[in-house]
């Protein structure tokens, strides 16, 4: 059985004869979402056992997360603000939606004041449509890959919680990463932060008694720096530094990731749902990363037998690092730093001008130090420079500072 299914953003040729023909043959795809209501209708009749999933698009979310965090008065009300943009719709179609989409990627690393809205919006949305469309699941926490870090995932607790009682799911995006034609899905450093992060979060909320269902509400191979960490968001599979389009290594990843759907505790418990392949559409943009025919006919032989898929060879393992040597003064001194700001939800050493931050890296290559530094555009695409490079023209937002593989600390303007 294949976990893998359709995320359709408007309908394209013969999605649904790709459905009819996988339930025809006793395997009907496990699950479909769609931006459009009338969707779940066409795939229950067609198949029952298939979940459905609506996502309300909408351009502008921050208006809902920041009432949200006003009160919790303040957050109902934005929560029933968007809910009502399509619950008409919803409840005349309910008994074909199984699970409705809470705000989209709302939730980043190291930002404990967007998560605390991202959690109160969140919490509203369950409360709100309990009351506004009492037929369909919420599904929220739809975070972007690799978020939130491992160790913020306290913050979560009590939405779990309020999202188990309501029959919802947590629906994080599990994208894995590949470099030119070189999958890291089965690398277990990379599904640990990437693809089964999600996995990890479930064992943490099991152990304070809590289990979510889940739909991974985005999946796919997509681009990466060469290490296959940063992740490039606009980097399908079709692209010619990830996949290039080849149709058999981008299913050879389908059938590693069941793999590992099927032996996690959700898969073993019946509480993962399934996983939408990003994306299908028609004019939409996101031209890497469409599924559509041929190659959907192709999915839908997969779902029927996967067998017709030759698997990736095992990959080679993880690099082992070299040892270090003991930190020097002012990497002790620059970490303890971080920690500090981290613990106090400070942003990072606040500085006013460029000079500042010169002065601060002649007093760090004074200490010996190899820096590198890295702007808040490139260190989203995992690039580095030079410190000498890092200066020229205009000072960058955010300057990250790395030494070793590790971020020591980072500077802002004020």
């Amino acid at each position: 059985m294949s976990y893998f299914g359709l995320h359709l953003q408007t309908p394209i040729n013969d999605w649904d004869k790709e459905l009819i023909r996988a339930a025809e043959a006793g395997k009907p795809y496990k699950i479909v979402k769609a931006f459009w209501i009338e969707a779940g209708r066409t795939v229950k009749n067609i198949s029952q056992s298939t979940t459905t999933v609506f996502r309300h698009y909408i351009v502008h979310q921050d208006p809902y997360l920041d009432r949200a965090a006003i009160s919790d008065y303040e957050a109902d009300k934005a929560a029933d603000e968007y809910i009502l943009k399509f619950s008409d719709s919803l409840n005349d179609q309910s008994e074909y939606v199984d699970y409705v989409e809470s705000l989209n990627e709302t939730y980043p690393s190291e930002d404990i004041g967007s998560q605390r809205k991202a959690v109160a919006f969140d919490r509203a949305f369950i409360r709100r449509l309990a009351v506004l469309c009492p037929n369909v699941k919420p599904v929220v926490y739809t975070a972007p890959p690799g978020n939130i870090d491992h160790d913020e995932y306290d913050i979560l607790v009590l939405l779990a919680r309020e999202c188990e009682a309501a029959g919802g799911a947590f629906g994080y995006h599990n994208y894995w990463s590949v470099v030119n034609k070189r999958s890291y899905v089965n690398s277990p450093g990379h599904a640990r932060d990437y693809q089964m992060r999600w996995a990890g979060l479930d064992a943490f909320l099991i152990a304070k008694g809590i289990r979510v269902n889940w739909v991974l509400g985005e999946s796919g191979a997509i681009g990466a720096g060469p290490t296959g960490y940063w992740q490039k968001p606009n980097d399908g599979w079709r692209k010619d530094d990830v996949w290039n389009g080849d149709e058999n290594g981008y299913l050879s990843d389908l059938l590693s990731m069941d793999d590992q759907f099927e032996a996690s505790l959700a898969g073993r418990e019946g509480r993962l749902e399934g996983a939408t392949l990003f994306t299908s559409n028609v004019g939409v943009g996101w031209d890497h990363f469409r599924v559509e025919k041929p190659f959907l006919s192709r999915l839908t032989d997969y779902i029927i037998d996967s067998s017709t898929v030759t698997p990736l060879p095992d990959p080679d393992p993880d690099p082992i690092p070299d040892p270090q040597p003991p930190l020097t003064s002012f990497e002790k001194k620059a970490w303890e730093v971080t920690v500090r700001m981290q613990e106090t939800g400070q942003n990072g050493i606040r500085l006013n001008a460029e000079a500042a931050i010169q002065k601060q890296i002649n007093e760090d290559n004074a200490e010996g130090l190899e820096l590198q530094i890295v702007t808040s555009e490139e260190f989203v695409e995992g690039k580095t420079v030079q410190a000498a490079e890092s200066l020229t023209g205009k000072c960058p937002r955010r300057v990250y500072v790395w030494h070793r593989h590790e971020p020591l600390y980072w500077f802002e303007e004020a």
